[in-house]
C-alpha cells in the first residue's frame, strides 16, 4: 500500500489549486499551512526510535484487528510536545487569546502536560472529554490543539510500521495503526479500491468498497451517496444504519498518492453541510491531520 506523500512543497501546490477555484478558502488554507509548517519544523526534534513491533507481530495484530500503536506504546517527548503546543497555540488563537489564555500555565507544568497527553490518548476511544475539561480550556479547543500537537509523534512512529504492514484490505473503519477514524478517502485509479486516510497518523489503508467504514454494514439498501451538481468526483457516502458519512474522492488522476486529503476535506465542506442537512454525522472530530 502506497502511503501518502506530504511536504510543504506539495501542500503549497495543492493549496494554490484549491484557492484558484475557490477564493473563499484563503483563510482556512493559510491556517492549515501554518499548522503544518510548525508540525514539520518542531517534529524534526522528535528522537528517532526503533519499531516496537517485528514483522510477525505486525501481521498478527492486523489479523486480530488490533492497532499497531496502543496508547501506552506511543513515545512522546514532553519537552518537544510542550514546544509544539506553545507554537500551535499561538497560531490557533490568532487575534483572540481568550480561548487559550490558560495554555501558558499548563505548559509551565510538566505533570499537567503529561496528564493531558494521557487523557487525550485515552479519550480518543470515546466522546468523554472529562480529562480535557479539568484544564480550564474549552474541551473541544484543547482536544484540537492536542490532536495537532501529538500527530507528528504518531507520524514518526507510524511511518515505519505502515511500510511493514499489509494494509491493502483491512475491513475496518478505524486506522489499523493508531485506531483513529479516517478524515477522508479516495478510490485508487487502477483498481477502484477504496482507500481511507487516518485523521491522526496519516496512514492509508484499503477497505471493501461497498461497506460502511463505521458500522461495517454491507446492506446496499442502507448505503447511498450524494454529490454537488456538476462534480461527481467528490462524494459523501451515507449510511442509513449508523447515520454517519465519509467523503470520498474519485478520478484524481496519476497524482492521487500526493493528494493532500486534509486540504481536500477543507475544500469539500459543502458536502459536509449537505450531509448534515440530511441528518448524517461526520466520522472524525477534527479537520486537521
Amino acid at each position: 500500500m502506497k502511503q501518502r506523500k506530504i511536504n510543504k512543497a506539495i501542500i503549497g501546490r495543492r493549496a494554490k489549486e484549491y484557492l484558484e477555484s475557490n477564493r473563499g478558502l484563503k483563510g482556512v488554507l493559510k491556517l492549515y499551512r501554518d499548522v503544518f509548517s510548525i508540525q514539520k519544523k518542531i517534529g524534526q526534534k522528535i528522537p528517532d526510535q526503533l519499531p516496537h513491533l517485528k514483522g510477525g507481530e505486525i501481521s498478527f495484530r492486523i489479523e486480530e484487528g488490533r492497532r499497531l500503536i496502543e496508547p501506552d506504546e506511543l513515545e512522546v517527548n514532553t519537552a518537544v510536545l510542550r514546544e509544539m503546543m506553545k507554537e500551535l497555540g499561538e497560531v490557533l488563537k490568532g487575534e483572540d487569546s481568550k480561548p487559550l489564555e490558560k495554555l501558558e500555565d499548563i505548559l509551565a507544568d510538566d505533570e499537567e502536560v503529561r496528564r493531558l497527553t494521557e487523557a487525550f490518548l485515552e479519550e480518543r476511544d470515546g466522546d468523554d472529554t472529562h480529562g480535557m475539561a479539568e484544564s480550564g480550556i474549552e474541551p473541544e479547543i484543547l482536544y484540537m490543539l492536542m490532536h495537532i500537537a501529538i500527530a507528528p509523534f504518531f507520524w514518526k512512529q507510524a511511518s515505519t510500521l505502515s511500510k511493514k504492514a499489509d494494509l491493502g484490505q483491512v475491513p475496518q473503519g478505524t486506522c489499523p495503526v493508531c485506531g483513529e477514524l479516517p478524515i477522508m478517502g479516495f478510490l485508487r485509479e487502477e483498481d477502484g479500491l477504496r482507500i481511507l486516510e487516518c485523521s491522526l497518523c496519516g496512514t492509508r489503508w484499503g477497505i471493501p468498497r461497498m461497506m460502511c467504514p463505521f458500522c461495517r454494514t454491507t446492506d446496499q439498501k442502507k448505503l447511498s451517496y450524494i454529490f454537488a451538481e456538476g462534480d461527481q468526483s467528490r462524494r459523501a457516502y451515507l449510511c442509513e444504519a449508523c447515520k454517519r458519512y465519509i467523503k470520498i474522492r474519485t478520478g484524481g488522476g496519476q497524482g492521487i498518492e500526493e493528494m493532500v486529503l486534509p486540504l481536500e476535506d477543507l475544500a469539500t465542506v459543502h458536502l459536509d453541510n449537505a450531509a448534515a442537512e440530511r441528518g448524517y454525522e461526520r466520522g472524525c472530530r477534527t479537520v486537521f491531520s
